[in-house]
């Protein structure tokens, strides 16, 4: 089974089809909640990964949020 743990979900999703295995997403909400982030990307990564059968696997993902730093190292 290929280990994709940590990886941003479409990274995942090409090792996993490249390797020949099937996957399935379940998406976790996180219990954190910021609204209204300036400047903050959004990125869906795998936090869990179970084998479900022969060359099936369940990808569990959160959102992960990471803050843009503009020029100078400042952020608006």
């Amino acid at each position: 089974m290929p280990d994709v743990l940590a990886m941003p979900l479409n990274i995942a999703v090409k090792i996993l089809l490249n390797a020949g295995w099937e996957y399935r997403v379940v998406h976790i909400s996180s219990g954190y909640r910021q609204e209204d982030i300036e400047n903050c990307l959004t990125e869906e990564y795998v936090v869990r990964q179970q084998q479900l059968s022969e060359h099936i696997i369940l990808l569990s993902t959160m959102m992960k949020r990471r803050k843009e730093v503009l020029e100078h190292g400042f952020q608006n």
